[in-house]
């Protein structure tokens, strides 16, 4: 309706806009772990502001014009494009990622919280700042969107194909380093699970208890299998029916 179409044209345009939105979301479970977190936020923030511009513009300079309206209307599709792929599903997936275990619950809690009260404000408010100005509401979200992408340069470090960790170890060598967790991530090659253990240990998130764990298990098994178990002097209590 901002866009100065008929009710029933608007119908149409709802029905595509939703279908769009759908097919959209497909990709998402290929780029996610190939491409990564960091550019699928990058690639919606920049895309989503750029949408807006182009819906902006168009409104801006007089939305009543068929072709003017068109283009607008071009700019909501390419929104929900890049929203359907990028921003859609990552806010799900990476708080949990990126904070510790002491963490993880409260702070996946807070941005679910978060998530569902900033999209119940934008259902809210959103026909009444188009209302009062029919572009001002576009070109308020095309500027959050861009305040967006330094902020995730700067300080979202990329976490595909990472243990978690792989994470806590990211963050704990960027607090040691006094760097950017980004540049941690980039330059941290992937590493092993004794890797991990060794990195971590060194940061002090955590401690080795035993220099070979593969001869602990090998010993653990081998003394249950002898009824004694690993590292006791003298052999094991008898069973009770063997008393008997």
């Amino acid at each position: 309706d901002s866009l100065g179409q008929s009710r029933r044209l608007s119908l149409v345009l709802g029905g595509i806009f939703a279908t769009i939105y759908a097919i959209s979301t497909i990709p998402a479970f290929f780029l996610i772990e190939r491409l990564g977190r960091r550019p699928l936020f990058l690639i919606g923030a920049i895309g989503q502001g750029t949408s807006f511009i182009i819906t902006f513009a168009c409104l801006a300079a007089g939305g009543n014009h068929e072709q003017n309206a068109k283009g607008a209307a071009v700019g909501l599709y390419l929104f929900i494009v890049f929203f359907a792929f990028t921003i859609l599903q990552l806010p799900w997936v990476y708080p949990p990622e990126v904070n510790p275990m002491r963490t993880r619950t409260a702070a996946t809690s807070v941005s679910t919280c978060t998530n569902w009260l900033s999209n119940f404000a934008v259902v809210m408010f959103t026909p009444v700042f188009i209302q009062s100005s029919q572009w001002g509401a576009y070109l308020f979200f095309a500027v959050m969107n861009f305040v967006w992408v330094p902020i995730i340069y700067f300080f979202y470090p990329e976490t595909k194909q990472r243990t978690l960790e792989e994470i806590d170890l990211i963050f704990a060598k960027a607090y040691e380093e006094n760097k950017f967790a980004f540049r941690v991530a980039n330059d941290m090659p992937k590493l092993s699970a004794g890797e991990i253990g060794s990195e971590l240990a060194k940061t002090g998130l955590t401690t080795t208890t035993s220099k070979n764990p593969d001869s602990d298990v090998e010993q653990h098994t081998a003394g249950a299998a002898e009824g004694t178990e690993p590292n006791s002097e003298g052999p094991s209590t008898p069973s009770s029916h063997e008393n008997l």
